[in-house]
């Protein structure tokens, strides 16, 4: 039986990635895939280094389509965007392009400071971090990641998208504990109550190895407890590399893959033919 290799979750020069999109294409060949989605960080609101430019949303779509032709009899490529989630209006940033894609992945990323309106980032650099939890939450780290859940379980419950992204990134900055023991009871309690509200509505949630291929963990999102969870929940995963350069594109997929058939997954869902659809790992 033929074995599909792909991922969704790619970023390029055009946001906060490295390379073209063209060099994410040749490194997927030479890795066997059968499929690859770019996912940029979509243009709007958030007008930052890592976010793409409005400017470039056309060339982006052209280039994508160009690719298409050219590689069309050797790999499938597909375009999408990855949108976030704003509290303050509950907007879905780059839901706008959803009709000019093939898939959408949705993320919460930032936090709006209370102090300065301002929006700052859960995952980004880790004075915004301590920032948030110090003043938005008086140091306490279970509201914090209390809250961070809740704007998921908003997102999910207010907007459609394809792929829910790297659903525990509240743990980024967490290696060694430094913040949170992911086995007390409060976590488990308020991430299985998140978990919940997604299989209650049928959310796609990616097995992420972003963070292990930058070195900012030692696990993937979710972690293999909230995976065990999902599991036993039914939710259908995908997996992806959130990758940021072009060699990174299959990181650490073995291991997830051994990781899925230990936590009792048969299958991953790909984008194959234009349709999503259950592709056996086993």
């Amino acid at each position: 039986m033929r074995r599909y290799i792909s991922s969704y979750h790619t970023h390029c020069a055009l946001d906060d990635g490295h390379g073209t999109m063209e060099e994410y294409v040749l490194s997927a060949l030479s890795k066997g895939f059968s499929a690859l989605g770019f996912s940029c960080h979509a243009p709007g609101a958030l007008q930052d280094e890592w976010h793409m430019k409005k400017d470039d949303f056309s060339y982006y779509l052209e280039e994508i389509h160009r690719l298409k032709q050219v590689y069309r009899d050797r790999i499938e490529l597909y375009a999408g965007l990855e949108l976030d989630y704003l509290e303050g209006n509950g907007e879905l940033v780059g839901s706008e392009y959803k009709d000019q894609l093939d898939f959408t992945i949705a993320s919460v990323h930032m936090i709006r400071h209370t102090a300065s309106g301002e929006y700052l980032s859960v995952d980004g650099p880790i004075g915004e971090f301590t920032t948030l939890l110090e003043d938005n939450f008086d140091s306490d780290i279970e509201k914090f990641v209390h809250y961070y859940y809740s704007l998921e379980e908003r997102m999910i419950r207010e907007h459609s998208f394809d792929i829910l992204g790297h659903c525990d990134l509240i743990k980024k900055h967490n290696r060694d504990n430094r913040f949170f023991d992911p086995q007390s009871q409060w976590y488990k309690k308020i991430s299985g109550h998140f978990l919940k509200s997604a299989a209650k509505h049928n959310v796609r949630i990616e097995v992420n190895t972003g963070g292990i291929a930058r070195g900012a963990t030692r696990e993937v999102y979710p972690s293999p407890a909230m995976l065990e969870t999902c599991r036993s929940l039914g939710i259908t995963v995908v997996l992806n590399s959130d990758a940021h350069q072009a060699g990174d594109l299959d990181f650490f997929f073995s291991s997830a893959d051994d990781l899925l058939v230990q936590q009792g997954y048969r299958s991953v869902d790909m984008l194959l033919h234009g349709i999503w659809q259950e592709v056996p790992i086993v």
